[in-house]
């Protein structure tokens, strides 16, 4: 017998976060300094408009490597007269989802100095915020901090809080596949020529992008909802059918969570399919964990395909009137 199979991949994300490795981007903002002017300064100048450009590499979803430019700004204080600040970066980026469109992160690094006439390195650190969306761009909002700015006279710290814009290479957005309906049909004939229709056998398959469940959680977003319901009406339209959902995961994290995981997700279509009217005896629910993978999971974009739902529905036959 041919089997039918409704397959739905759901991966499990970070991140409406892109497949991208390399990214490129700029930022403007305004700069300040700290502890350059003393009370007897005659003319203090310590804020100014900052401007840099960046560029990073993607290691994990978490871990990155950044490193730029930026413009400080123009300053007059202890030991410099209208002078401009220079410096170029390089530090390791943290990032910590908060929910599926908002990222935090930190960078600790490095970075060497140009201040007037004088030069130094420097100690960087920043945080901030990073808003993702379903295109390549992301915006953010930067805090950062350089510890040594110093000259003859004084030893400063120069603050910046930015704009930025960034470019992630590759796109986010997996292409889907449309249903596919195919029927055959066998005729035989018998001596008296009287035609025989034995069982038809249809298939159907779909598959959904990686974005319906929210991050780190195990409900289904609005649109997923919604592409169920055409298996719903498949299952209607043929009250015999049964079907199965099997949840998997990645090898990230540890085997007991994802494990977990993967049952809790594959649950919650169940749920949905019950929502919509399917009764719960006619439904098979199992989680596999990080078992079965259907690609690396030595990359991004082969753990982005291992977090999915899957969801079959077996053969069976019928006979069309």
């Amino acid at each position: 017998m041919k089997k039918l199979a409704v397959v739905i991949s759901a991966t499990l994300m970070l991140s409406s976060v892109a497949n991208a490795e390399f990214y490129l981007g700029g930022k403007v903002g305004k700069s300040w300094l700290d502890d350059a002017c003393t009370s007897a300064t005659a003319n203090c100048d310590d804020e100014s408009i900052t401007a840099g450009l960046f560029a990073g590499y993607e290691f994990l979803d978490y871990l990155s490597l950044e490193g730029g430019y930026d413009y400080l700004g123009e300053f007059t204080a202890d030991g410099i007269d209208g002078d401009k600040a220079h410096a170029w970066t390089l530090a390791p980026k943290l990032t910590i989802p908060f929910n599926d469109t908002v990222y935090l992160y930190g960078k600790f690094g490095g970075a060497y100095v140009e201040y007037g006439d004088k030069d130094d390195n420097s100690y960087l650190g920043a945080v901030g915020l990073e808003l993702n969306s379903d295109s390549n761009v992301r915006v953010r909002l930067e805090y950062q901090r350089l510890t040594d700015v110093n000259n003859d006279l004084v030893k400063a710290a120069v603050n910046s809080a930015t704009l930025g814009f960034v470019y992630h290479f590759g796109n986010n957005d997996q292409a889907q596949q449309e249903p596919v309906v195919v029927e055959e049909k066998t005729v035989e004939e018998v001596v008296e020529e009287v035609v025989v229709v034995t069982p038809v056998i249809k298939s159907y398959a779909t598959k959904v992008d990686s974005g319906h469940f929210a991050l780190n959680s195990t409900e289904l977003k609005p649109e997923s909802k919604s592409q169920l319901s055409e298996l719903v009406q498949f299952m209607e339209q043929y009250p015999q059918a049964t079907v199965e959902v099997t949840g998997y995961t990645d090898s990230s994290g540890a085997a007991e969570y994802n494990q977990m995981l993967s049952e809790k997700r594959a649950q919650a279509v169940a749920d949905e399919l019950e929502s919509q009217g399917i009764e719960a005896s006619r439904i098979t629910v199992s989680g596999e964990g990080e078992n079965n993978p259907i690609a690396s999971n030595d990359t991004r974009e082969g753990r982005a395909q291992n977090r999915r739902v899957e969801i079959t529905v077996p053969g069976f036959e019928y006979e069309e009137k």
